[in-house]
């Protein structure tokens, strides 16, 4: 079987690196947005760069905090600290459309989500920073608002899948974390279905990506992850199942499942990527992955758990190949 690679920094940013993504629709392809007003488009395949767009003007503040594809792969999100969120064509590498005043411009984590059903519905976090920015991509100005949904910063935000107990009946439902440790299920339109308290900072959130399952008789548990200064699993009419405190003291920026669901990645100050893998009641710390130079503030895993890459303050961007692609049961092995 094909082993796990070397990591690789590619180095084509000018400033700290806050996001990465990869295309939902091409095993290679990613981006990153960096404080440079850049995104970049590269392969995983050949560890290149194919493309570089600058996102902001000298007139505006030069930094991208967020990336994201929408779900056809077609288009690339780019949120900025000068509270606009741009619309780039990835075939063309032209800026389609810019929302003015619509993303956070704090100097914090942000958060943005595309919708994975919808390929025109994306969600921002508001200005103030509490609130929700509803975004049709079809339309020149933003959709909706919502108005103070948390009481503190929105650190991150994700599409909910609707087979989960109170997103059912609703197309899309957000999962929001708030930096006080409150996570909230919402549907689009702002009506709170569910909300629960961590117990700490929380600067991240991940749902298992699998459809919902009560039990474990048939496979794993479904949990939402949330980390900050710690990282804990919340199990849906159970509460905090467990903490993970293999981070000590140190902030993690980052959470991601591969796509079976079968082992979770960190990222946190000091530049650490960690791996665990998921059992059906608990997550075993299997160790340290590889390290950047500096504080590691986003990761991304590619469509068929190929690849892993992550956005760091020392103005690179990590890519480890992980393996041979995981197609689910037509996976190929060797036995010996």
């Amino acid at each position: 079987m094909q082993q796990e690679g070397k990591p690789r920094f590619l180095k084509f940013h000018q400033g700290s690196v806050r996001g990465v993504a990869f295309s939902p629709r091409d095993r290679y392809l990613f981006c990153s947005g960096a404080y440079d007003g850049k995104v970049n488009l590269y392969s995983a395949l050949r560890m290149e760069l194919l493309m570089c767009y600058q996102i902001t003007t000298m007139t505006l503040a030069r930094n991208v905090n967020a990336v994201r594809f929408t779900s056809d792969g077609s288009r690339i999100l780019a949120a900025t600290t000068a509270r606009r969120l741009a619309v780039v064509d990835v075939e063309r590498g032209e800026q389609l459309l810019a929302y003015d005043n619509c993303a956070f411009s704090g100097r914090d984590r942000t958060g943005l989500a595309a919708d994975p059903v919808c390929p025109n519905m994306a969600v921002s976090v508001a200005v103030n920073g509490k609130g929700l920015t509803l975004l049709d991509l079809r339309m020149p100005l933003p959709l909706d608002f919502v108005y103070d949904l948390h009481s503190s910063v929105i650190r991150d935000l994700a599409f909910l899948n609707s087979s989960w107990p109170w997103a059912r009946g609703h197309t899309s439902a957000l999962l929001t974390a708030g930096g006080d440790g409150t996570c909230k299920v919402c549907t689009l339109d702002g009506r709170v279905l569910h909300a629960f308290q961590t117990g700490h900072q929380v600067n991240t959130i991940c749902p298992t990506p699998e459809p919902y399952n009560i039990g474990a008789d048939d496979g794993f548990y479904s949990v939402i992850m949330s980390g900050g200064d710690m990282v804990s699993a919340y199990v849906p009419n159970t509460g905090i199942q467990e903490h993970l405190k293999d981070h000590r003291d140190m902030q993690v920026w980052k959470l991601r499942y591969t796509s079976n669901g079968s082992q979770l990645y960190s990222v946190c100050d000091g530049g650490v990527v960690r791996r665990y893998r998921r059992y059906p009641d608990h997550h075993e710390y299997l160790g340290e992955v590889y390290q950047h130079k500096g504080d590691i503030q986003d990761l991304d895993i590619s469509p068929y758990d190929e690849y892993i890459i992550t956005a760091s303050k020392d103005r690179s961007v990590g890519v480890l190949r992980l393996g041979a692609p995981s197609h689910g049961w037509t996976e190929y092995s060797e036995l010996t």
